[in-house]
């Protein structure tokens, strides 16, 4: 009966204890949740941001790099759409230009750039294979990066001679609008030769419309 008695008190104490510890868990787990949430939160935006800091570290050295070359090839091709009288079939063919870090500015809106060229044309001469090899060094002029103007003097066929190009830049719409890594120039291109082959020694010219892909480095 006694050990009756004692079960009984037991089970009086001990029991209260219990459901006071069970209620005081359930009061503490949300905020343990809450708070292990707020951390893995916070965890995952130092992520987010170290990343993007990243990122933006890789742009400014992709930029810098950039910056620090300054070179660029450019494919120029042209169809031929006037001549001179010696020549009786307008040459057609392309030249790769080559422009360079080295320049100027004129003002505040006009920029001079030095470059290089080298091509290739093929056409008639008096009913005769016309073959004129190009290879020159000049210069740019850019206004506001939309008109350009270039010029390059070296030798065109068999003698001194040449190169000039004009026309639009299409470089704010394909670098800035479309964010691509080049530009198209659209404009005229003539030649003009001093020689233009051995045999007869002629000087002429041609010219016509005129299309250029440039790609920076």
């Amino acid at each position: 009966m006694k050990n009756k008695n004692y079960i009984t008190k037991y089970l009086i104490i001990i029991l209260p204890l219990l459901f006071i510890n069970l209620n005081a868990q359930d009061q503490v787990d949300p905020l343990e949740k809450e708070t292990v949430a707020e951390e893995a939160t916070a965890e995952a935006e130092e992520a987010e941001s170290t990343e993007a800091a990243t990122e933006e570290v890789d742009e400014i050295e992709e930029l810098a790099v950039k910056e620090e070359l300054g070179f660029s090839f450019g494919f120029a091709g042209s169809v031929g759409l006037i001549n001179g009288t010696y020549i009786t079939n307008t040459p057609i063919g392309g030249s790769l230009v080559i422009n360079t870090p080295w320049g100027f500015k004129i003002g505040n809106a006009l920029d001079f750039g030095i470059s290089l060229t080298v091509g290739s044309y093929n056409g008639e001469g008096n009913n005769e294979p016309l073959n004129a090899l190009l290879y020159g060094i000049g210069g740019n002029l850019t206004l506001v990066n939309l008109v350009f103007a270039e010029g390059h003097a070296g030798q065109i066929g068999e003698g001194p001679g040449i190169r000039g190009f004009a026309g639009v830049s299409l470089e704010y719409l394909m670098k800035k609008g479309l964010n691509l890594p080049v530009n198209i120039l659209v404009g005229g291109e003539g030649f003009f030769l001093t020689k233009a082959d051995e045999l007869t020694g002629n000087s002429t010219y041609w010219g016509g419309l005129g299309i250029r892909l440039d790609y920076d480095f």
